[in-house]
């Protein structure tokens, strides 16, 4: 199932470690599968084979480079959540619509209160994603309203600098795993 509900911190983390549990799995699987002496092999394999696996459901196969996707994407999902419990914890529980669901990316179950958008790119100007992520945001009529991304070599915390839309906070989850 692509959405979550999150009550607790530690509903974030179990989310986290189930994504590694999928990462892990891949891994083995690839490793399996690798042939050494055809590295274009190894490519197709990753880009058009189930090597990989659903980062919420390690039984169902994947191709591992949409699991490499989903499975970034979902930990930036987590981690703020992780977040916005701790700002603020009377907008619990939170949904996290993991995936292509109607809707922003993390909402409040007390309607009209949160509007989130998450992503995670090489870069914040990549596809335009924070660009497009904040007008999508700034067009709601939510109190709360939050872009979260994770981005190499940007460290977690607020990114005032980043901010281009009145009244949307612009966060990074950190950069590193």
């Amino acid at each position: 199932m692509k959405k979550r509900s999150i009550k607790t911190r530690q509903e974030a983390l179990d989310l986290e470690q189930v994504v590694v549990h999928a990462a892990r799995k891949a891994l083995q699987q690839l490793t399996a599968q690798h042939d050494p002496s055809n590295a274009l092999k190894t490519l197709w394999q990753m880009k058009f084979r189930p090597v990989g696996c659903d980062p919420l459901d390690s039984d169902r196969p994947l191709n591992l480079i949409e699991q490499i996707n989903q499975t970034f994407t979902y930990i930036a999902s987590a981690r703020a959540a992780k977040v916005l419990l701790e700002l603020h914890p009377e907008l619990a529980p939170l949904t996290l619509n993991l995936g292509n669901i109607k809707g922003t990316d993390i909402e409040s179950i007390h309607d009209g209160k949160l509007a989130c958008e998450v992503f995670a790119a090489v870069n914040t100007g990549n596809n335009q994603k924070l660009k497009k992520d904040i007008a999508k945001v700034a067009k709601t009529a939510a109190n709360l309203r939050y872009v979260f991304f994770m981005c190499p070599g940007i460290t977690a915390g607020r990114q005032n600098e980043l901010e281009r839309a009145p009244g949307v906070r612009v966060w990074s989850v950190g950069g590193e795993i």
